[in-house]
């Protein structure tokens, strides 16, 4: 694949700026990673080749839906999820207990599995369960507790378990053990 040379082409470099910066605030609202950035970029600028676009690879014309969970606590400033197609990406959850910011006590085995309970909530409320979640992302802020998440995080995904990564050391909201995040796939 040849690299665009916004300098070989008057007028595009302007183009490719603003809809780069667009792009990576979108991707950033989402919490999707910079690799991922241009992958989404590919299919929101119409680089998606028509075969593709048959087989429904493409992205959806919809416009995106915020999805905000009835009993689950959350700050104004960002929904539960977001629905984008067919795709739902939900938002970095904790291990709160209904509509308040108390996490559930017990340290990290105890708030991985109010948080898989809030994300199936949250993946409910967008028309979906844990069964469609293809990726995951866990954040501890001690490592050292890997174990005693995986064994919550197990009884959830019993069998065929979605991609997911595990970052130690993060300083989490609420002074929490644990936070997840996750994409899942609705599918028809």
């Amino acid at each position: 694949m040849t690299a665009l040379n916004p300098h070989e082409a008057p007028g595009l470099e302007e183009d490719v700026e603003t809809a780069t910066r667009r792009r990576t605030q979108t991707a950033h609202a989402f919490g999707i990673t910079r690799i991922a950035v241009v992958a989404f970029g590919l299919a929101s600028i119409g680089c998606v080749t028509a075969a593709e676009e048959q087989e429904g690879i493409a992205m959806s014309s919809e416009p995106n839906r915020a999805v905000v969970a009835e009993g689950l606590g959350r700050l104004p400033q960002f929904s539960h999820a977001t629905v984008a197609g067919d795709l739902i990406f939900v938002s970095g959850t904790l291990g709160t207990l209904g509509e308040a910011f108390d996490l559930a006590p017990g340290g990290t085995g105890a708030q991985t599995t109010q948080t898989l309970k809030n994300i199936q909530t949250i993946l409910r409320a967008a028309g979906a369960e844990l069964q469609d979640v293809v990726k995951v992302s866990v954040y501890l802020a001690d490592m050292k507790t890997f174990g005693e998440m995986n064994e919550a995080y197990s009884a959830f995904f019993p069998e065929n378990p979605p991609a997911r990564i595990t970052v130690g050391g993060a300083v989490l909201a609420l002074g929490a053990a644990v936070e997840i995040e996750c994409i899942a796939r609705r599918v028809p």
